[in-house]
């Protein structure tokens, strides 16, 4: 993306950032229109600005859940458009993880099921996928200690299995993207 200009469409919801007349300034789009604007000191500030709202947004809508999980209809909707973007390694991680026994993996075996060369650049690319599932399908989260919400638990719940035969956390594959994988077929 142009210094000018930076965009995202997550789910529903249209981000834009850009240097407009001299000031940096974004809008968060929805259905076609402007639901909410900013202006900021660089372009990076007024999209972060823009993530920010876009995810009291998401948060609000999953708290109006109180506590229930998503359903397996909402999950095969949301696997359909985010599949549809997603890349090579991140459907080779995720196929890993539905194959794998009663779905439970580490993130070096997610790396390795993706070609990757560590297990960090995958738990990177996982999150991202469980932020674009985020994005369609949004749900409270559990929060780093820096109150930054853990995308990769959209997808899987993290069990601390180190000490118990494992050297990592091993992620356990949620029950309604399970039967939302298993619907879509070809998994």
């Amino acid at each position: 993306m142009s210094e000018e200009l930076k965009s995202l469409e997550a789910g529903e919801y249209t981000l834009v950032a850009r240097l407009h007349k001299g000031a940096y300034r974004g809008a968060l789009w929805h259905a076609g229109a402007i639901v909410e604007q900013v202006q900021g000191a660089s372009l990076e500030n007024v999209y972060r600005q823009l993530e920010a709202l876009l995810y009291e947004r998401q948060l609000a809508k999953a708290t109006s859940r109180q506590g229930a999980q998503p359903s397996v209809e909402e999950a095969v909707k949301a696997l359909t458009r985010v599949l549809a973007k997603a890349s090579h390694g991140q459907r080779d991680m995720l196929r890993a993880h539905f194959q794998a026994p009663q779905q439970r993996i580490t993130a070096t075996q997610l790396a390795d099921a993706a070609g990757y060369s560590s297990y960090s650049a995958a738990n990177l690319q996982y999150g991202l996928l469980g932020a674009m599932l985020f994005a369609e399908m949004p749900e409270d989260l559990p929060r780093r200690s820096n109150g930054t919400p853990i995308m990769t638990c959209v997808i899987a719940s993290g069990e601390d299995q180190r000490g118990v035969g494992e050297e990592q956390w091993v992620w356990k594959m949620r029950p309604h993207i399970h039967q939302g994988l298993r619907e879509l077929g070809g998994w």
